[in-house]
């Protein structure tokens, strides 16, 4: 899980993937919303007969997942790059699918995987041609007014929002509401009701930061080129582009947009639920891989009850969520002095969420000044002391024994060479004497040998 938690941007292993929005919408409509993040939900539920054998580790599963959901949707309240803002909504929205996961409602997890692929690979490749009519402007504050000019990309990216809103009849609503039906009903671990209840606050959530998004980008009047207010009421300074209006995309990057939006429109139909007349065949589909405990009431056998509280929670979530719509449009686009009161009002909350609750300067004074940092430091202490002393040490102990080597190779072997020498010279000279080759000599030699033998015999005897 922990491996899945960083694949799939879970706390605290999630402030990658808002920097990997640097790269191109393609490949973040592709990877980051459709492929690789969602692969640690792939795989937490292929393994689901192994995470429903510890109601523990299903219970870490679900605490994580709807933190997540929270925190990322908290964060993408005041962003306004708009890549950020869908960054941290794919960040949630996986969340989700964890929380799915850990209630043991795994194929509402995959469902909802499915369908956030569709209108969140559109929205992403509606940001992307958003930012190209803009001439690669992604600031929120300087954008306004472009449904008149992008109408495309704008009718399209109306779908994949609703969509993510949960609003029916699109894909969102089938798998969102089967992800909070199935956490309200679960037996797999306690607290359902209150999960349910911070799900459905984050839905909220969802419904009020993408409508936002909406109404900075498409609605209202133009504000590039001139000074605009943020949403603190502060005043900053737009960067005109001088190119004059944006027009819409070419059909290379607007025909992609309305098969997706086909997408997030029909694709939840597969799982249209029970309670609404359907048969979820989404569901019956992934029956095989599915592990089902053999007590009874856990939450996939929930699936064929058509509780009351289903039908009443589902209206809820839907009336709520179509009130935050109403609501952050009215503020963003006629009450600005009121939307402008409350921020200020909330200015160390909006604060906390514009500069992400401080959590990359964290990690960067924990992990990368504290620990990488730090541990380059210790490295290099023994890379200098240990690697380079051992270095350094092994040539000073060379020298200083090819030193000692020499000083007894000159003084002791040589020595011994030529003490031999020496001495055979000494010693050959007292022989050489004696060969004179006169025969006179060596008969004097001999008398007198026989002289001194003959004495040492008699007086020694």
């Amino acid at each position: 899980f922990i491996g899945a938690t960083g694949k799939s941007a879970q706390i605290p292993l999630y402030v990658w993937l808002p920097d990997a929005m640097a790269g191109p919408t393609p490949v973040s409509a592709l990877i980051h919303a459709a492929t690789m993040v969602t692969a640690g939900v792939y795989m937490v539920t292929r393994s689901n007969v192994i995470f429903q054998k510890s109601p523990t580790m299903m219970f870490v599963v679900a605490v994580i997942g709807i933190i997540t959901a929270i925190w990322a949707a908290l964060i993408a309240f005041s962003q306004n790059d708009i890549k950020k803002v869908l960054a941290y909504s794919t960040i949630s929205q996986l969340g989700y699918m964890f929380l799915a996961c850990g209630v043991g409602a795994f194929t509402a997890g995959i469902f909802h995987l499915y369908t956030h692929a569709f209108f969140k690979a559109l929205m992403f490749l509606g940001a992307g041609s958003v930012i190209c009519a803009l001439h690669h402007e992604q600031d929120m504050q300087r954008m306004g007014g472009l449904e008149k000019h992008l109408p495309t990309t704008y009718r399209t990216f109306v779908a994949g929002w609703l969509a993510i809103c949960g609003v029916p009849i699109f894909a969102g609503f089938f798998s969102k509401d089967e992800i909070l039906w199935r956490t309200f009903s679960t037996h797999q671990i306690p607290g359902g009701p209150a999960f349910w209840l911070l799900g459905l606050a984050g839905a909220l959530c969802t419904a009020f930061y993408m409508t936002r998004l909406m109404a900075l980008t498409f609605w209202g009047e133009r504000r590039a080129g001139e000074g605009h207010h943020d949403d603190h009421g502060g005043h900053a300074a737009g960067h005109g582009h001088g190119a004059g209006a944006p027009h819409e995309s070419p059909a290379v990057m607007t025909l992609p947009l309305l098969v997706l939006a086909a997408g997030a429109v029909v694709s939840g139909f597969i799982g249209w639920p029970q309670a609404l007349g359907g048969s979820n065949r989404f569901e019956h589909w992934l029956d095989p891989v599915i592990y089902k405990p053999s007590e009874a009431g856990g939450a996939e056998h929930a699936a064929g009850v058509h509780d009351p509280m289903e039908y009443v929670l589902m209206i809820a979530s839907v009336v709520l969520s179509l009130a935050v719509i109403f609501a952050a449009r009215t503020l963003y686009l006629r009450r600005q002095a009121t939307l402008e009161a409350l921020t200020r009002s909330l200015h160390p909350l909006y604060e906390a969420s514009r500069n992400k609750f401080w959590v990359d300067e964290l990690y960067d004074l924990l992990f990368v000044r504290g620990l990488v940092l730090g541990s380059s430091r210790l490295f290099l202490k023994v890379d200098t002391s240990a690697i380079d002393g051992g270095v350094n040490g092994s040539a000073w102990l060379t020298v200083a024994s090819s030193r000692i080597s020499g000083f007894f190779d000159k003084y002791v072997v040589d020595l011994l060479v030529n003490m031999i020498g020496w001495i055979s010279r000494v010693f050959s000279m007292f022989f050489r004497a004696a060969q004179t080759g006169f025969a006179q000599n060596y008969a004097f030699i001999i008398v007198s040998a026989v002289f001194v033998i003959t004495l040492s015999y008699l007086f020694l005897r």
